[in-house]
């Protein structure tokens, strides 16, 4: 079902652009690190701030009973909530929405189809390739806090990093499912793009609102962000596995209806 030869076009397409993204990743995770020895001079004043804080502010970026000042608190609300999910989610849909959309529109996925291959193929093929990209950012991310923490006084253990690291693979793999998913749906790779983004982004403006205020509540469900905590794996850590079993449902799902509609649908229009 995986076509070797398409895999290794597809890293040697995309070989400098994940290695881009992960010495960037990489190099922002060293700048979180350098931070904390300054700020570890004042817990007491930051945890105070923290707590000064009205009860929905602290809902909305961390939990109520977060504790900012310690360096798990401090790595959930200043590296894993904050600029790295907007990287990791960038990376996401540029690779989802240019394994088949960007290849539709160019014109060139009817010259790959012409050879011995199968959609089947071509999309699984495509999908691993973005799994494996995955996997390659998120090591990136966690491996030099791993191995800076103990280099600017950082409290963790590395069981605690181990544990995040399935959990942010699952939820990345649902976003990139169901991007997939409108990749394989529209011909256009703009517009795959906006639709997934503005999904995304309805889904993080859920999550905040279900999280300050009762009337969203009900509602909460409907985001995926709610089964991303990373707080709650660093501090524990704490399995959540209700909160994967969602996501990687929504992985499952998503990818099987994209299979089914990349199988049927005319890839001339």
């Amino acid at each position: 079902m995986i076509n070797l030869n398409l895999l290794r076009r597809s890293f040697a397409d995309k070989s400098v652009s994940i290695g881009a993204y992960a010495v960037g990743i990489a190099a922002y995770a060293v700048l979180i690190l350098a931070i904390w020895p300054s700020l570890k001079e004042n817990l007491a004043t930051l945890q105070q701030l923290w707590e000064s804080y009205p009860e929905s502010i602290r809902k909305a970026f961390g939990g109520e009973n977060m504790q900012f000042a310690s360096f798990d608190g401090f790595l959930s609300v200043e590296y894993f909530s904050q600029m790295w999910p907007i990287i990791m989610i960038a990376f996401t849909v540029s690779i989802a929405t240019g394994a088949i959309a960007a290849e539709v529109e160019k014109g060139t996925m009817e010259l790959l189809l012409s050879q011995p291959v199968t959609r089947r193929a071509v999309f699984f093929t495509r999908y691993l390739f973005f799994l494996t990209g995955l996997i390659i950012l998120i090591a990136a991310s966690v491996v030099p806090v791993a191995v800076g923490a103990p280099l600017v006084g950082g409290e963790i253990g590395n069981s605690a990093l181990f544990s995040i690291f399935l959990p942010s693979f699952l939820f990345y793999t649902a976003i990139g499912s169901v991007t997939f998913a409108f990749s394989v749906l529209f011909s256009s790779r703009g517009r795959a793009i906006f639709i997934s983004l503005g999904l995304i982004i309805f889904s993080y403006a859920l999550d905040i609102l279900a999280k300050i205020n009762d009337t969203f509540s009900d509602f909460h469900f409907l985001s995926i962000f709610k089964y991303w905590d990373p707080y709650r794996y660093l501090h524990g850590p704490r399995w959540a596995w209700g909160d994967m079993a969602v996501l990687a449902a929504i992985s499952l799902l998503s990818t099987a209806a994209a299979v089914i509609w990349f199988e049927r649908r005319d890839i001339a229009v």
